[in-house]
This record gives structure tokens, C-alpha cells and sequence, in this order.
């Protein structure tokens, strides 16, 4: 099948429309106080690069070895859990990693295998504020469960 001269220069614009729509990379303003779930704060910005997805689990270095962890975030406003996401982002000098975050209280971890509820006060859980990965790390989205 051939195109005439004009079909094939409408195609051409089209192309060029859909492509100057893309958006650019967005500004991601990662910003915890210290609260319930963690004591340490940061304030940073990133540029993800991708649209990010639901996590339910990431390998995690835990006594030197990795282990496999459910993770949430945590809300400070109502101190309960909330999504924790993953996208990918330029990481200055590095390259591309994956940036892990929660809510406004940050991201929650525990062992894959305890199936509490998730709760401030147990020992078995711990509190980040984010965590910066390789961009080839291991993770599992909600979507893939």
C-alpha cells in the first residue's frame, strides 16, 4: 500500500503533535518531619521519569543479608497506613534508580511472612522516610499480585 504525498505529510504532523505532547519529567518534593513513624526528616526533590505504581513488596538489607518486605506508607495526618509507590527517577551522578515513598509519614516495613496489622508500636516493623534502589531492583507491584 502506498500513501500520496499529503496522507504521508499528515501522518508526518500527527507524529509530531502526539510526540510534542509528551510530558517532560516531573518534579517529585519528597518532605517528612519527624513523627510517629520515624524520627529523622528530609526534604529533597527528585525528577521521576515514569508514572508511579502501588507497592507491595521490595528486597530489603536486613542484618547483611536481603530479605523480602511488605511495605506501606503511613499518613501522618490520620496515623494510619496509606499507599507506598515506586517510579523511577534521574538520581544526580548515578543515573537512573527507583525511588521507593510513602505518605506524608514516609513508608513502613515488615517481614513478608508477618501478617499483623500494620502498627506503630510493634517491634517487628520500622519506619524510612524513603529509599533510593537500583533501578534494576527487585519489586513487586500491586498490579502484579
Amino acid at each position: 500500500m502506498f500513501l500520496d504525498v499529503n496522507t504521508a505529510h499528515w501522518i508526518l504532523f500527527v507524529l509530531s503533535l502526539l510526540k510534542s505532547e509528551q510530558t517532560e519529567p516531573a518534579t517529585m518534593f519528597i518532605d517528612i518531619e519527624p513523627n510517629a513513624n520515624i524520627d529523622s526528616s528530609v526534604s529533597t526533590v527528585y525528577r521521576d521519569i515514569d508514572s508511579p505504581r502501588e507497592v507491595y513488596c521490595i528486597k530489603y538489607k536486613l542484618q547483611d543479608s536481603d530479605e523480602a518486605m511488605q511495605i506501606t506508607g503511613y499518613d501522618h495526618e490520620t496515623g494510619k497506613p496509606c499507599p507506598a509507590y515506586a517510579c523511577h527517577i534521574e538520581e544526580s551522578g548515578d543515573g537512573l534508580a527507583l525511588l521507593i515513598y510513602g505518605g506524608s509519614a514516609g513508608i513502613r516495613l515488615k517481614r513478608l511472612e508477618d501478617e499483623s496489622e500494620w502498627d506503630l508500636s510493634s517491634p517487628n516493623q520500622w519506619g524510612e522516610t524513603h529509599l533510593i534502589y537500583p533501578h534494576d531492583s527487585f519489586i513487586v507491584y500491586k498490579d502484579q499480585i
